[in-house]
């Protein structure tokens, strides 16, 4: 697992960031977990819910949630746990928390519920601060900044631990807050045929920072296949404003528990 680049800082001094040298403030980053628990509770209204009482306030709830194809916001999944709290307590609470622990593994809603849960674990995985997995385009930038080789393999299979080392020092490079404002133009480059923005059209800063165009391409490509090897560090975005990469958390233990049942051995320890 990949262990986390920058802690107990807000944000990174850089000193090649898209605006320059960043500031270092000594606010600290606190986790929300409690001792032994290995994922944070999650705050709804005056109440801290554990991951298996989230799972089980939204599988409560799971016939008001949108369905497919519309995904749920976070807002909107946490209306979803106040409006359980407001009909069961926390008294009935648990009794949806035995009945959802109760059900198979390949039950959709119980899974639905357990993803959705784990989901809000992570974005409140930090005190006074919302956080998410770096995606592709953070992920091709902390690359090219790196050090890392363009070959023709653009797969992290049996390399996991190699491409993260590089992506540590790509983040040591520029600093989580060039990947924040800068990551979301590498989506645009390479995005659906439809929908890409050309190179040249993206912004200045974009452009003096990545401008290999055959290295853009390769990091993209290893950051992809890198999304969906394991989980990814996260990005941690304060409420005070600022931004940090922070720690990679576990997988969701409800899909670990379900790909070792149901998938072959090779696809175990891959995250969706």
């Amino acid at each position: 697992m990949m262990p986390a680049i920058r802690v107990e800082r807000r944000t990174e001094q850089s000193t090649r960031g898209a605006d320059g040298p960043e500031q270092v403030s000594d606010l600290p980053m606190v986790e929300r977990r409690r001792v032994g628990e290995a994922f944070p509770r999650v705050p709804v209204g005056s109440l801290e819910l554990t991951r298996e009482q989230v799972a089980a306030g939204l599988y409560a709830q799971r016939e008001t949630l949108p369905g497919l194809p519309r995904h749920p916001t976070d807002v909107e999944l946490l209306k979803a746990l106040e409006r359980t709290l407001d009909t069961l307590g926390l008294a009935g609470l648990e009794e949806a928390r035995q009945e959802l622990e109760a059900l198979p593994l390949d039950d959709r809603a119980a899974s639905s519920a357990y993803s959705r849960a784990y989901r809000l674990c992570v974005e409140h995985w930090y005190a006074d601060a919302l956080s998410a997995p770096l995606t592709a385009g953070e992920l091709t930038l902390a690359l090219y900044a790196s050090d890392i080789k363009v070959t023709r393999g653009r797969s992290v299979d049996n390399r996991l631990a190699e491409v993260d080392g590089h992506l540590m020092e790509g983040v040591a490079q520029l600093g989580a807050r060039t990947l924040a404002l800068l990551g979301d133009e590498a989506g645009r480059e390479f995005d659906h045929p439809a929908y890409r923005v050309p190179f040249s059209e993206l912004s200045e800063q974009y452009q003096a920072l990545m401008p290999d165009e055959r290295r853009r391409r390769f990091c993209h490509d290893l950051a992809v296949s890198r999304q969906w090897a394991a989980p990814r560090p996260l990005m941690v975005m304060f409420d005070a404003g600022g931004f940090a990469v922070g720690a990679t958390p576990p997988e969701c233990p409800r899909r670990v528990a379900f790909h070792r049942a149901y998938l072959p051995k090779s696809t175990l320890g891959r995250a969706a």
